[in-house]
């Protein structure tokens, strides 16, 4: 099997598993279900997902001192599976869609199609965007609580400032400028620093 046709794999599991949970996060630990797809390949698998991080289709997160690595679909990846891939691997599937809105001039069907999907696109796009926030806010929390080389007292500093970025991510007009001091000074402790690089990505493209 090729890194690529690894990578499709893997990202139509990641597909089911996003369709079918059953709660908003939306992050899958890959050391629980890499093995049942048959890769036990830690050097491949890794390769492979970076070509899904590279074009887009997954985001990572680093969130154990052992190179644990947990992942989730994005709204393109979705597409991408829901067109069939490039391999082969991906057998198609069209599964209907949760977000189209119902069309309503029934004269310019292409157009209206065509609208239909850009608005199911952002939608869908914003929706993975708040599922990896929590998800990842959920994590930072449970490394801050577990990590005994940070003080009490700066833990619960850091707790409150994570109290306050979710305050801001609830807020129709957020601000910016609280979001980044908040994200600036989580990213200097060691442990939740990869999944700060990777919550300031997704602040970056869905929400400034």
């Amino acid at each position: 099997m090729t890194t690529k046709e690894m990578a499709e794999l893997f990202l139509a599991h990641l597909y089911e598993l996003a369709d079918e949970a059953p709660h908003p996060n939306f992050l899958f630990s890959v050391n629980d279900f890499a093995p049942k797809l048959g890769i036990t390949d830690r050097q491949e698998l890794q390769k492979a997902m970076d070509y899904l991080s590279d074009r887009g289709f997954i985001i990572l997160a680093t969130f154990d001192s052992f190179g644990g690595i947990s992942a989730g679909i994005t709204a393109e990846g979705s597409i991408f599976v829901e067109k069939g891939g490039e391999t082969g691997v991906i057998e198609y599937r069209k599964t209907p869609e949760p977000f189209i809105d119902a069309p309503s001039d029934q004269s310019s069907p292409t157009i209206n199609q065509e609208r239909s999907e850009k608005v199911n696109r952002e939608k869908q796009g914003l929706f993975f965007a708040c599922r990896a926030v929590e998800a990842i806010l959920e994590d930072i929390e449970g490394a801050l609580e577990r990590d005994d080389k940070v003080a009490v007292e700066a833990r619960k500093d850091l707790l409150s400032d994570l109290a306050t970025f979710k305050i801001q991510m609830e807020r129709n007009v957020k601000n910016n400028q609280i979001i980044q001091a908040v994200l600036d000074n989580l990213s200097g402790i060691p442990s939740i620093a990869p999944l700060v690089t990777g919550l300031n990505c997704i602040i970056d493209v869905y929400f400034k």
